[in-house]
């Protein structure tokens, strides 16, 4: 972001909304002093009982005796420590044959995304590795002996450089929640132990039968075992994380073909399959935790059954991870498309990993239910009109840049599309791929479509997921609006929803203007991840500078606030107005917003209904950190590299202001981006923002690389709306 005062100004930028200390202090890969590691203890300590007590607040009351039963069940395992060698009647037979998937997978020889593919095997092959964008240490490779991974890499944290539990630990005794102080957000630890570097590495097996690829993939799975016997340490923590690492093992057991397998590759594939299962068997993630962690157990154990069908334990897994599969695709996906998570990435997420086991079952000849894939093709249908012509989705809810199939170090700026094309392809209906999106090996295995897709105009309502859609050409230039009026998160803790009600991204002609603040770290993440999640970080109005949602801990809330959609026109000048609750038991008030098209452009109408005196009320909108703003006049001018895209009226009697706010572009970076403040009182009259869109052919580039502040805008014209609307 570049900073220019206007002629006549001497202020200086403001600081950052949210600190930025958190990546600019990096903690030192060095040993602290006794008093300050004493002082880190005491504190996750600390916050420790503080999480569970948010925890049993969100639950249920059915939940509380599963709590009990899980804990107790834990206790059993904690005390086993036989390792390995509990498996040991597992022995050798037979692992599934899966033709279909190898010949998918061997397709990848051709064009771009074989060529990314062949750079993550060589990485891999050269003991290499890369993950949510940071170097894991190289490992050093003796000429003519085959890859040796120690033990230390999968515990390794590459923010910290400490060293997480490993199998001198139970994995019950690990605590993940309150030790981002301690060794690190425990994201890192567990990207790698996904075993996601197989990926492409199946793919040159299946190929190529290229011997030093088989070689390193299965130097890599004997190493993983020996570091990781069964429930020690942070590995065998989540089952999202072992259903994962089980997508990772039928991708290699496919590609090599069992019948090549050598009997000690055979037997230890069977330990990890049936560990894992047994696992994701015991402990489900129900009620309050049923969420993408849920389908992944589902996956997990429908896998786990079909590589195994000689086991009669097999038959309960594979039987049992099929119906999770298709309640949960009900649940999670809802009527209209909409993910329940309020998350596009993480919707893309749980369809990728149910349209896998749809594609497995089917080939398996025992297709999962219609319903399965007729939400699946919604979900691809709601998030092609999501994405923005560039194939990029607005980062609304948490991003943790989680991948079913996946070719580190791809970090996949486009993966939301890339889902899309995949279910296109699985359920054959090409027009619903979006043709804006990257080579990769998940288009290879499912058949992305690739074909140019139809143009979707107008503005399209998803009424039970709270989102609306708008494509629109105004001033012969194309913007994509994506405005917010549903619920937090998928209940009851709403986990990796933000609050965003009433918020709004805008993009024009490709280029993102109003964007979304981003997730940063999980439990790592303190203070910025909570201030990022809260609506001051949202293009959103707030009331006397606070959030209408709280945040408590890193997945949980104090206080929820509930959004709906109101009412809405769809004709040519169409207009969306929603309202949300989060202020009525603080302050009384109700806030509602409409947003409107007009002959040039944007108008949003806000009003706070209730109350018994006037508010301060700041409306604010958070701009991509390539765009320039600037204050000229009673107007803000925003531009680009291609010129002016758009100006900015505020509401009458509103003062504007610049500020440098915080912007987590991808998980673990933050860096700064300008942040549009409009401020005034609201009492129960209409404030309007008008948003007029610079028109294509009146390009001005003197407003861009320049940021004015702390101006006063005079005062504007005000339009009244009819007031049985926002009641």
């Amino acid at each position: 972001m570049r900073v220019m005062a206007l002629p006549g100004s001497n202020t200086r930028p403001r600081p950052m909304a949210v600190t930025l200390a958190a990546e600019v202090q990096r903690p030192r890969a060095t040993a602290s002093n006794r008093g300050a590691a004493q002082m880190t203890t005491l504190s996750s300590l600390l916050r420790r009982p503080r999480w569970y007590a948010a925890r049993l607040a969100a639950m249920p009351p059915a939940e509380i005796p599963h709590r009990i039963a899980e804990a107790r069940r834990r206790l059993a395992w904690r005390r086993d420590k036989a390792g390995w060698q509990a498996f040991e009647t597992t022995g050798d037979g037979a692992l599934a044959d899966l033709p279909a998937l190898r010949a998918r997978l061997a397709g990848f020889t051709a064009g771009e995304a074989s060529r990314q593919i062949s750079k993550s095997i060589r990485r891999s092959c050269e003991g290499r590795f890369t993950f949510l964008g940071e170097d894991w240490p190289p490992i050093v490779l003796r000429p003519g002996e085959p890859l040796q991974i120690p033990p230390a890499f999968w515990f390794h944290d590459p923010i910290t450089g400490k060293s997480w539990p490993g199998a001198a630990t139970s994995s019950f005794d690990v605590d993940v929640r309150s030790t981002g102080t301690e060794f690190g957000d425990v994201k890192y630890v567990w990207e790698p132990n996904r075993l996601q570097m197989l990926h492409p590495l199946a793919a040159a097996i299946a190929g190529t039968q290229d011997q030093v690829s088989r070689q390193v993939a299965f130097a890599i799975i004997a190493s993983w075992a020996a570091a990781n016997p069964p429930y020690r340490g942070v590995n065998w923590k989540s089952g999202l994380e072992l259903a994962l690492r089980l997508v990772s093992i039928t991708l290699i057991v496919a590609a090599a073909e069992p019948s090549t397998l050598r009997a000690e590759e055979r037997v230890m594939i069977r330990r990890l399959v049936v560990a894992h299962a047994r696992y994701l068997a015991a402990f489900p993630s129900l009620y309050s935790s049923a969420n993408n962690h849920r389908i992944a157990e589902g996956l997990g154990l429908f896998l786990a059954g079909a590589l195994l069908a000689d086991l009669d334990e097999a038959h309960g897994w594979h039987a049992e991870g099929r119906r999770i599969l298709e309640v949960e695709a009900a649940r999670q996906i809802l009527a209209d498309g909409v993910g329940a998570e309020q998350s596009p990435t993480y919707q893309a997420f749980t369809m990728e990993m149910l349209a896998l086991a749809a594609q497995l079952a089917k080939e398996l000849g025992t297709p999962l239910a219609p319903t399965l894939i007729e939400r699946l093709l919604r979900g691809a249908e709601f998030l092609s009109w999501l994405v923005d012509e560039n194939g990029r989705a607005p980062a609304i809810g948490d991003d943790d840049e989680g991948r079913v199939i996946a070719q580190p170090p791809d970090r996949e700026p486009r993966y939301v599309a890339s889902v899309i094309a995949a279910v296109a392809g699985l359920g054959k209906r090409a027009e619903l791929a979006i043709s804006a999106h990257d080579p990769h090996l998940r288009g290879v295995i499912f058949g992305s479509a690739r074909t140019p897709s139809p143009e979707r105009t107008g503005l399209r309502i998803f009424r039970k997921g709270g989102i609306s859609v708008a494509n629109e050409t105004m001033n012969g230039r194309r913007v994509h609006l994506v405005f917010d009026h549903g619920p937090l998160g998928l209940m009851p803790l709403a986990a990796h929803g933000h609050a965003d009600a009433l918020a709004l991204w805008l993009t024009i002609d490709g280029e993102p203007v109003f964007i979304d603040a981003g997730t940063y770290r999980y439990f790592s993440g303190g203070e910025t991840r909570s201030a990022l999640r809260e609506s001051l970080a949202h293009n959103t109005l707030a009331i006397e500078r606070l959030s209408h949602s709280r945040a408590g801990t890193a997945f949980g809330w104090l206080t929820t606030a509930n959004a709906h959609l109101v009412e809405a026109d769809q004709g040519p000048a169409w207009w969306v107005l929603g309202a949300h609750d989060g202020y009525g038991k603080r302050l009384g008030i109700r806030h509602a917003r409409r947003i409107r098209r007009t002959q040039t452009g944007l108008a949003i109408d806000d009003r706070l209904v209730g109350g018994r005196r006037s508010s301060a009320v700041t409306i604010r909108f958070l701009c991509d950190p390539d765009v320039a703003v600037a204050i000229d006049g009673r107007h803000i001018a925003i531009s680009s590299r291609l010129g002016s895209l758009c100006r900015v009226t505020p509401p009458s009697g509103f003062f504007a202001d610049v500020v440098e706010a915080a912007h987590s572009q991808r998980f673990g970076h933050i860096a700064p981006a300008p942040q549009l403040l409009l401020t005034g009182e609201l009492a129960g009259e209409v404030a309007t923002t008008s948003i007029e869109i610079a028109g294509g052919e009146a390009a001005d580039t003197r407003a861009h690389s320049r940021i004015d502040r702390a101006r006063t805008v005079p005062q504007c014209g005000q339009e009244k709306l009819r007031r049985e609307r926002w009641r």
